[in-house]
């Protein structure tokens, strides 16, 4: 009874992997994140640039790893990447350590079944290798984590994301010339002295156009 149900688990996860190219919906298990309990990447996640940390959940280094993912995840959308998302694939034969490798981390964690390993084998994925891919599922990086998230890892994944991110999705771009830059610092310094409030202005999603946009616009522009 068990291999059966391991069989139907290996055919269901490679039925959603092989569905439309690198595509696969599995369940997130990371109690912590917003997705908990859903199925990602897909449909979560459609339009993303994703990228997927093939890890393993039973020991400390890798937990850390992941903590120090999540934190990165953070950084990179509050620069206005907001359409990323970095997903753990885990191994379903140590779920029992799940808990352990989620403590610092709000990032979805799903399961990769055991043997066969159908999404490491579609993604040619590598222990402690981050694959990244676009928001058309084409792969445009691949790093090992070996020596953990290192400012060469984050220098990496930041570039890969930037030439990659679609432009009708960065914020900033306040004159919607598809150029962030000093012209959109004035403008919106305008708005905010004229006490105007469109959206495009609200780069931080508060409901508020203010100094905590200028500062975040700022951030934007010095890491383009």
């Amino acid at each position: 009874m068990k291999n059966i149900k391991i069989l139907i688990s290996i055919l269901i996860v490679s039925g959603a992997i092989f569905a439309q190219n690198l595509e696969y919906s599995i369940e997130d298990y990371n109690s912590t994140s917003p997705t908990y309990g859903l199925d990602v990447w897909h449909p979560e996640y459609l339009n993303y640039i994703t990228l997927h940390y093939f890890s393993s959940q039973g020991w400390s280094g890798w937990t850390n790893t992941f903590g120090q993912l999540s934190n990165f995840q953070d950084e990179l959308r509050s620069q206005g990447y907001e359409n990323i998302v970095i997903i753990a694939v885990g191994q379903s034969h140590i779920s029992q350590f799940n808990s352990n490798f989620c403590a610092n981390s709000d990032l979805p964690l799903v399961m990769d079944v055991y043997p066969f390993f159908a999404i490491r084998e579609a993604f040619n994925g590598s222990h402690k290798q981050v694959v990244i891919l676009d928001v058309e599922q084409n792969e445009v990086g691949r790093i090992s984590l070996g020596a953990g998230l290192n400012s060469t890892a984050q220098n990496y994944i930041t570039n890969i994301i930037i030439e990659n991110y679609p432009e009708d999705t960065v914020l900033g771009d306040i004159n919607t010339d598809e150029i962030v830059n000093i012209q959109d610092i004035i403008l919106l310094i305008n708005m905010i002295l004229n006490q105007e409030t469109e959206d495009i202005a609200d780069i931080n999603s508060d409901n508020n156009v203010d100094i905590l946009d200028v500062i975040l616009l700022v951030n934007i522009i010095l890491q383009s």
